[in-house]
């Protein structure tokens, strides 16, 4: 069974009604993840909304979604992206012995829960528009 990651930028329950408050995608989708500043990772999704063609059709133009992770202290992005991608590793070799096994919660910032110790809340979501 897929795996799926959940984030969510809105501390208020009511405000979760835009693509950039919440965000839910198969962890077989992640492409990767590098510094943004001295307390973010960015991480790299393939896009949810793809579009081909181009000029004159003979290009194929993608757009990549992406998060932001805040980190609880600075320059520690190594050791966030070594216990993410455990994270990671370990979600996707667990069975479905859990109700929750499919739904990862990698940040909410209602609940205030994170899946590594190095984040803090959460940034941005961007999803990227189709080329048109």
């Amino acid at each position: 069974m897929e795996k799926y990651l959940y984030f969510r930028t809105q501390a208020t329950l009511a405000n979760d009604d835009a693509s950039d408050d919440s965000f839910c995608v198969p962890l077989s989708s992640f492409l990767g993840m590098h510094p943004t500043a001295d307390n973010q990772l960015k991480l790299f999704f393939i896009p949810q909304i793809r579009i081909s063609g181009g000029i004159d059709n003979n290009q194929d133009f993608t757009n990549a979604d992406s998060v932001i992770m805040v980190l609880r202290e600075n320059n520690t992005h190594k050791a966030a992206m070594r216990n993410l991608v455990k994270a990671f590793n370990k979600a996707s070799n667990f069975g479905s012995e859990s109700s929750d096994s499919d739904f990862i919660v990698v940040g909410d910032d209602l609940e205030g829960t994170f899946i590594i110790p190095e984040f803090s809340s959460m940034g941005d979501i961007a999803i990227g528009a189709a080329f048109v």
